[in-house]
């Protein structure tokens, strides 16, 4: 009897294709003799996520016994929350499905792939750390040069004379909203002032 497997594959962007990941798998599958009943692909959804529309599906399956392997290109493309990746790994220990990492060769069936699948899945976590802290650094940086950040402001001295001129002819907040096209934060902190 075969090993049942799933195949989960996710790129962070719609523009790119899945395919560089998915042909090693089945590939692998086959050289292993597994029988793939599934094939779950995000596209378009960061790694960070916990909860994404193919791996719920995937996660659901395994619940219902419908494999016992996944196979995946590598850990960060199932997630790069260290916390979401171990919860997920113990849940599928706990299900009795094992994992396979093909970029590092990692499989969960053995005591050295679980060792190893922990250190990196903490690698993983810190790369995205790392990262963040970056993006952080670099908008302080900003902020302290002088740059405003955020979405461009269209509140000019006309749209301020215009809320004003209609808030004093008693035009309520939703029809002076609605004429000038802006939200009622902008009115509000206009006529606050």
């Amino acid at each position: 009897m075969s090993i049942k497997c799933a195949i989960y594959v996710r790129v962070s962007t719609k523009s790119q294709d899945t395919d560089n990941q998915l042909q090693p798998l089945k590939e692998y599958a086959q050289r292993c003799g597994y029988e793939v009943v599934g094939i779950y692909e995000d596209k378009g959804v960061s790694g960070v996520k916990s909860s994404r529309p193919s791996l719920d599906m995937m996660v659901l399956d395994a619940r219902r016994r419908k494999f016992s392997m996944i196979l995946a290109w590598s850990i960060d493309r199932v997630g790069r929350n260290m916390s979401h990746l171990c919860g997920f790994v113990d849940e599928m220990n706990q299900l009795g499905v094992n994992l396979y990492f093909h970029q590092s060769a990692i499989d969960t069936q053995t005591s050295v792939g679980k060792m190893f699948f922990h250190i990196i899945s903490s690698v993983a976590s810190f790369e995205r750390e790392m990262i963040r802290e970056r993006v952080i650094a670099g908008l302080d940086k900003c902020r302290q040069n002088g740059k405003k950040l955020g979405r461009p402001t269209t509140m000019n001295d006309g749209v301020r004379n215009a809320i004003k001129i209609l808030a004093d002819k008693g035009v309520g907040v939703r029809e002076t909203c609605r004429q000038l096209g802006i939200g009622s934060a902008t009115y509000y902190k206009v006529v606050r002032k």
